[in-house]
């Protein structure tokens, strides 16, 4: 199924770089998770306690984020996340050879039946989702749904095309559709034209470019600006809008708890269903906060530094 990038083809010395670095990730993802977790433990001996990365960052977002909690507390949330981390990325490589079977075994979805649902009335989906739990793992949620629908995630293309090619790959190994950003609105249009029903999921939780920002909100102890292009797209083409709970129960299991969020998102005001999603994704890092991206730098930009920003490109806010 073909993927709607930006990025431009790869020369001969990427696409052999490309075979060898797929080669060694699918013969990797061949081994048994057990065996995969014990290399996870050994990665997280290396990233913890002895490359330290983005330690700093973790350590502060999490000080600002759960004020409330000890010093002891904090630090033990601060080793599972840096776990988890490294289960991330071995349950991705996992995902190379992963049979369609298991895993839907190892990812269960409850409420599904409001997205089949919803596109069965006529009314495409919008999938709000976080860098929370194996957001790759997610894109299983395709295999539960109707193959004649569009079904698609957003996609930041990854500055290192080699790299970025092997994600396409394996995000589309359960039949999903990868589509740049840039090229989002006109994919859509396309899709509404011919009549095809779309389901499309966004990871929200980024933090936007400066001249993006149009609204702000309280997210974690922090004033936080968000990105509102997911509830744009929602509102312009009269998406439902639901909210992607991910719980992580055990080692290499997620449930997906699906909750509607809106029917009909043309009736809220602005910025209203981002909020809502922003109050789902908090209550779910406060229930289990390791499974969040800790590492990201979410709170780089501040509003002081964004009134300065507007003062000094008055364009920007239209």
């Amino acid at each position: 199924m073909r993927n709607y990038s930006v990025n431009s083809p790869l020369t001969r010395v990427e696409k052999v770089q490309y075979a060898l670095l797929y080669a060694f990730v699918y013969l990797m993802s061949l081994l048994p998770f057990c065996v995969l977790y014990l290399l996870s433990d050994f990665t997280f001996l290396i990233l913890y306690h002895w490359v330290g990365y983005r330690k700093n960052i973790v350590q502060k977002n999490l000080r600002d984020s759960f004020p409330e909690k000890t010093d002891a507390e904090r630090l033990l949330i601060e080793k599972k996340f840096y776990h988890f981390l490294c289960d991330y990325v071995f349950e991705t490589i996992k995902l190379a050879s992963m049979s369609h079977a298991k895993i839907l075994r190892h990812v269960k979805y409850i409420g599904i039946e409001q997205v089949n649902e919803s596109v069965a009335r006529g009314q495409s989906v919008t999938l709000y989702l976080a860098h929370y739990g194996n957001w790759e793992w997610i894109t299983s949620i395709t295999l539960l749904l109707n193959p004649d629908n569009f079904n698609s995630q957003v996609y930041h293309v990854l500055e290192n095309k080699v790299l970025d090619r092997l994600m396409l790959k394996l995000r589309s190994r359960c039949g999903s559709v990868n589509i740049e950003r840039h090229v989002l609105l006109r994919k859509v249009a396309e899709a509404r034209r011919d009549g095809v029903p779309m389901v499309i999921g966004f990871i929200s939780d980024q933090g936007p470019e400066m001249h993006t920002i149009h609204h702000w909100l309280p997210f974690l102890n922090h004033d936080t600006a968000v990105i509102t292009g997911t509830e744009t797209v929602s509102k312009k083409f009269d998406f439902t809008c639901v909210y992607l709970d991910v719980q992580r129960p055990r080692r290499g299991y997620y449930t997906v708890n699906i909750k509607m969020l809106t029917t009909t998102p043309a009736q809220y005001k602005d910025f209203d269903i981002t909020e809502m999603y922003f109050k789902q994704l908090e209550q779910s890092i406060r229930r289990q906060p390791e499974i969040w991206l800790w590492t990201h730098n979410r709170w780089k930009r501040t509003r002081q530094q964004y009134e300065e920003y507007i003062a000094s490109h008055p364009n920007t806010r239209k």
